[in-house]
C-alpha cells in the first residue's frame, strides 16, 4: 500500500507540472506510466458523440488496444455501451460495473464480452463537462477486476480532470473541428503518400481493400479535402503525418 501511495503522489506532481507539457504526445507518455502505476492497463479521453454520429473525430487521446478501438468505432458500439451512455446521465465518476444497461441488454453484454477478449475487463470512468457545456469522458480500463481503494480512485479522478484540461488547451476545445486521424488512418495515409494503391495498402496492413477505401473516405472528410493528394498535404501541414 505504501508504494501505491507513492503513485498517488505522482498524480499530484502531474497536476502541478502538466501545464508545462508542450504536446499531446508528452501528455500521453506521462499518462501511460501513471495510469499503469494506479493499476489500469489503458485509457481513452474522448468527447461524447451525438446520436448516430461517429466517436472517432472526438477522441483526444487513446491507449486502447488498436484492434479494440477499430472494432468499437467501426461497429458504433458507443451507442450501446453502458459505460459511455451512463456519462450522459451522471456527473459523478463511476466504476464500469455500476453503469446500468440502458439499451439493448443482449447487444451490450455481447459488446462487453468482446471487450474482455481485448483485455478490457473492468474500469473506472470520469464524466467531464466544460464551461461551454461540451461533454467528454476519461475512461480507465483494467485487464483484471479492479481492486483499488477510494484514495486511488480519487487520484484517478484528479488525473483525468487535469489531463483533459491540458489536452483541451493543446488540441483546442472542439476536437471534432480539427479532424484528428486515428492511428490506423495515419497508417493508411502514410502508405498512400508513398504511392501505394488501396489494394497494395490492404495487403501490407492485412485488412480488406474496402476497409482501406473507407479509411481514405473518412480521412478526406475529416481533413475537408477533395482527394487523397490534398489529404496528404493537409496531414503534413497539421503534423498528423511526419515527412520521410
Amino acid at each position: 500500500m505504501a508504494s501505491r501511495h507513492l503513485y498517488i503522489e505522482r498524480v499530484f506532481d502531474f497536476a502541478e507540472q502538466c501545464r508545462d507539457l508542450a504536446c499531446a504526445e508528452a501528455v500521453m507518455a506521462d499518462l501511460q506510466s501513471i495510469v499503469a502505476d494506479l493499476g489500469f492497463s489503458s485509457f481513452i479521453v474522448t468527447g461524447l458523440p451525438l446520436p448516430n454520429r461517429p466517436l472517432e473525430p472526438l477522441v483526444l487521446l487513446s491507449s486502447w488496444p488498436e484492434g479494440w478501438f477499430e472494432r468499437y468505432t467501426s461497429q458504433d458500439y458507443f451507442q450501446i455501451d453502458p459505460v459511455g451512455q451512463n456519462v450522459f446521465a451522471t456527473t459523478a465518476p463511476f466504476r464500469w460495473g455500476d453503469a446500468p444497461y440502458r439499451k439493448d441488454k443482449s447487444l451490450a453484454r455481447t459488446m462487453m464480452g468482446e471487450a474482455v477478449e481485448f483485455g478490457l475487463v473492468d474500469g473506472f470512468c470520469v464524466p467531464i463537462y466544460t464551461a461551454t457545456g461540451w461533454q467528454s469522458a476519461f475512461s480507465f480500463a483494467s485487464e483484471v477486476r479492479l481492486d483499488i481503494g477510494p484514495k486511488e480512485l480519487a487520484a484517478a479522478h484528479l488525473l483525468a480532470l487535469t489531463a483533459h484540461g491540458r489536452l483541451r488547451t493543446l488540441l483546442g476545445e472542439e476536437p471534432r473541428a480539427r479532424g484528428r486521424l486515428t492511428p490506423r488512418e495515419r497508417e493508411v495515409l502514410t502508405w498512400a503518400a508513398a504511392g501505394k494503391s488501396a489494394w497494395e495498402t490492404s495487403t501490407i496492413l492485412g485488412i480488406s481493400e474496402a476497409t482501406v477505401i473507407t479509411h481514405l473516405d473518412n480521412i478526406r472528410r475529416k481533413l475537408q479535402v477533395a482527394n487523397t493528394t490534398q489529404a496528404v498535404v493537409a496531414a503534413l501541414q497539421s503534423g498528423e503525418l511526419q515527412p520521410y
